[in-house]
């Protein structure tokens, strides 16, 4: 049960990025370059996620990428209940050893 729970939670995490890429290539096709390079380089700091999708919501009507903020929204939200659910079944504790 835990082995799929993390399946699944891996495949969101995974969607989340491929919806990450999307919005980047829309963010170069728009001529915002400097947005996509600033969110590509604080990648690395773990925030370019969270201000392109941000970033994203703001501008999805006019870039025509409401689908794919919906369902980059629905990903996140799946990943986190089912961290949520390992963490409630114990799903990343340590076995007791004496």
């Amino acid at each position: 049960m835990l082995f799929l729970i993390e399946v699944l939670q891996v495949l969101a995490r995974i969607g989340s990025l491929v919806c990450f890429i999307l919005v980047i290539v829309r963010m170069f096709q728009e001529g915002e370059t400097a947005m996509a390079v600033v969110c590509l380089v604080l990648m690395l700091c773990c925030i370019g996620g969270l201000v392109a999708f941000i970033y994203g919501w703001i501008n999805s009507r006019k870039w025509g990428i409401s689908n794919i903020m919906l369902i980059w929204t629905g990903l996140i939200t799946a990943g986190l209940l089912l961290r949520l659910t390992l963490l409630f079944f114990g799903g990343p504790m340590i076995p007791w050893q004496e």
